[in-house]
C-alpha cells in the first residue's frame, strides 16, 4: 500500500480585524462590498436593457430575454452576467482602490458586454491564466 504524502500547511498570519483576516480574505471583502455597490451601476443596467428583447419563450413570467455577446444565444436574465470588457483589476493595497473604482465604474456603456454565464466563466479563467503565465 503507498504511503499519503503528507504536506505541511503554511499558515499565513490573519493581520486584521483583530487578527481574523488575513490581508487577502480583507482585500476581498473590499472588492466585494465596491462591486456589490455599483451593481445597479447606469451603464451597466443600459448595456443589460441594450442586449434585450422581449421574451419569445412559451413561460409567461419571462418578460425579457438578453443576447450573450459571445455565443450570441438568448438567456433569461438569470443566466446571463454583465462583464466589463477591460477588467477591473486587482484589489491588494489602498494603491489599487482609485484605478479599481476607476474601472469599476466606467461611464461609457460600451465598456460593458452582456455574456451568459458559460461564456462568462470561460472569459474569466483565460484572463486568469493570462495572468498566471505573465
Amino acid at each position: 500500500m503507498a504511503k499519503k504524502k503528507v504536506t505541511k500547511r503554511i499558515m499565513v498570519p490573519r493581520t486584521r480585524n483583530a487578527e481574523t483576516l488575513t490581508e487577502s480574505m480583507f482585500w476581498s471583502k473590499i472588492r466585494s462590498a465596491l462591486r456589490q455597490a455599483f451593481q445597479y451601476w447606469k451603464p451597466m443596467q443600459q448595456a443589460l436593457d441594450n442586449a434585450s428583447r422581449p421574451s419569445k419563450s412559451t413561460n409567461k413570467a419571462l418578460k425579457k430575454e438578453y443576447s450573450c455577446k459571445e455565443c450570441v444565444g438568448w438567456f433569461p436574465r438569470k443566466e446571463v452576467h454583465i462583464d466589463h470588457i477591460e477588467e477591473c483589476g486587482s484589489l491588494k493595497s489602498f494603491d489599487d482602490i482609485q484605478g479599481f473604482i476607476e474601472r469599476l465604474t466606467i461611464e461609457d456603456v460600451n465598456g460593458f458586454q452582456v455574456l451568459c454565464k458559460p461564456c462568462h466563466y470561460k472569459k474569466s479563467k483565460e484572463t486568469r491564466n493570462e495572468k498566471t503565465i505573465k
